[in-house]
């Protein structure tokens, strides 16, 4: 895949999340626990994945490979957990548009902090006056389109 391949997937997935929002939501007004919902959309995705892993004959671990790992490489699973979670109460407290507003900027600001000091393992990019106004015109964007 190329970039734009990439780039594309990504804004499909991103489009999916005020969906997943919604689903979740009534999925778990529906069976009376956004936690059941959350558990739901779990065993779905591992499902999925697990049929995915098989068609394309992706090796298993093997040789210790899981002892090599550290905390911050489980990580995923937690944020995925809270993601779930978050999509399936706080749409129908807040609306759709402002859980992604809020999502948006929570990725953003870690991003550039992120990338500020360099952490995981990805280079040094320091803010500056021009990538604060970025992130000010992407929010200010995002406001503007929920607002009107």
């Amino acid at each position: 895949m190329n970039n734009v391949s990439y780039i594309l997937a990504t804004l499909m997935v991103g489009m999916c999340l005020p969906l997943m929002a919604s689903s979740n939501g009534a999925l778990g007004r529906t069976l009376g626990s956004p936690y059941l919902a959350t558990l739901c959309a779990f065993l779905i995705a591992a499902l999925l994945v697990g049929l995915l892993i098989a068609v394309t004959r992706t090796p298993l671990p093997v040789n210790g490979q899981l002892l090599k790992t550290n905390w911050v490489m489980w990580l995923g699973g937690v944020i995925i957990a809270m993601n779930i979670l978050t999509f399936s109460i706080v749409p129908q407290k807040i609306g759709v548009g402002n859980t992604i507003i809020f999502f948006i900027a929570g990725q953003i600001i870690s991003s550039v902090l992120i990338e500020h000091y360099g952490w995981l393992h990805y280079a040094a990019h320091p803010v500056n006056w021009v990538r604060v106004a970025g992130i000010m015109l992407l929010v200010t964007g995002v406001i503007l389109i929920k607002k009107f």
